[in-house]
């Protein structure tokens, strides 16, 4: 039976796989690769999840994590989209393997719809097709070859698809959008949202809850829990041969829920940082790029991703949970 390496098991989304994966596949031996060495954590993780391996060290140690990535059937990296030097290492393992005769490894990695940005300034949703603002979609070979190392999670994701080509490995990315809920642990809750942790981080910097110039353009979102169900259903399709028939651009997914102008976003953020003490007002203010602080997520907040998900779709990706506002909303009734 096959072996399953799975990276980023205590955080957001990998703390909801992690259980997916032993309810799904209990006979399957599962190895774990985190740096947290606390003992309840380790408790939870073998007790409670039934993990079968544990494995403690840091993403820059690049020998052992090769090595594992070598001693597995699938790799999941769920611990970083950004992190070139763990993808390498991860793709190196699984070109050993193959060149030892061990089998031909799987590597399922989750990447970001940060890619599709439009890259927009000014907060306003142009149309689709309009100047920059391409609609990509997953079902669109041609689309998936322009993923480039100019991407927010670009270098990675070019890393993987040219290790996929070598036919060394079978490569598969998915690329979900914003993420929100919590994790599940030990300690349920202790990773938030990306979304969430982006706009906590941006209001404390700024003191209040901003969106760009007129905030028409698009937030794409998904709910943590609608995740994992997604990797199975790819994980399943990796399964079913070594010699898959489509090209390693035919193996991208976009994995989004709903699309909601960052104009409503904002206000259901800030109403809810207002609640929780973090910000004095609960009202969202308009600002120009320039003012909307640092980081990741104001260059977000100034343009819309715009794609269409049809393969995603097709192999029966379907999201069931409530929508972002609704959730915020919920969050926001729990404290009162």
């Amino acid at each position: 039976m096959p072996s399953i390496l799975l990276f980023g098991a205590t955080g957001l989304m990998g703390s909801h796989l992690v259980v997916a994966l032993k309810k799904a596949y209990p006979t399957f031996p599962l190895t774990v690769y985190v740096r947290d060495t606390s003992a309840e954590l380790h408790e939870y993780l073998s007790k409670k999840v039934g993990v079968d391996k544990i494995v403690t060290g840091d993403f820059s140690e690049a020998s052992k994590i090769s090595k594992l990535a070598s001693e597995h059937d699938v790799v999941i990296n769920c611990g970083s989209s950004w992190d070139i030097g763990l993808t390498n290492a991860i793709t190196e393992g699984l070109v050993t393997k193959y060149d030892e005769g061990k089998g031909k490894g799987r590597l399922i990695h989750i990447s970001g719809t940060g890619n599709f940005v439009d890259g927009r300034k000014d907060g306003k949703y142009a149309g689709p097709g309009a100047g920059d603002s391409k609609v990509w979609s997953d079902d669109d070979e041609e689309d998936m070859k322009l993923v480039n190392v100019n991407m927010l999670n670009g270098g990675p994701d070019v890393a993987v698809l040219e290790a996929g080509k070598t036919g060394k490995l079978n490569t598969y990315i998915i690329f979900p959008s914003g993420v929100y809920g919590y994790s599940l642990g030990p300690v349920p809750g202790k990773a938030l949202g990306v979304i969430q942790l982006l706009y906590k981080l941006q209001a404390e910097q700024l003191g209040f809850v901003p969106y760009v110039g007129e905030g028409t353009g698009l937030f794409q979102s998904l709910h943590v829990e609608d995740f994992p169900p997604f990797v199975l259903q790819v994980l399943a399709e990796s399964l079913k041969t070594d010699t898959p028939k489509e090209s390693v651009y035919a193996r991208c997914y976009i994995a989004s829920s709903q699309s909601t102008p960052w104009k409503e976003v904002s206000p259901a953020f800030a109403k809810l940082l207002h609640a929780q003490g973090v910000v004095s007002s609960p009202e969202a203010r308009s600002v120009p790029l320039e003012e909307a602080g640092e980081g990741e997520l104001p260059n977000l907040q100034a343009g819309s991703m715009l794609f269409k998900n049809e393969r995603a779709k097709r192999l029966g990706f379907k999201p069931v949970k409530e929508g972002v506002l609704e959730f915020l909303e919920k969050e926001l009734e729990k404290l009162k």
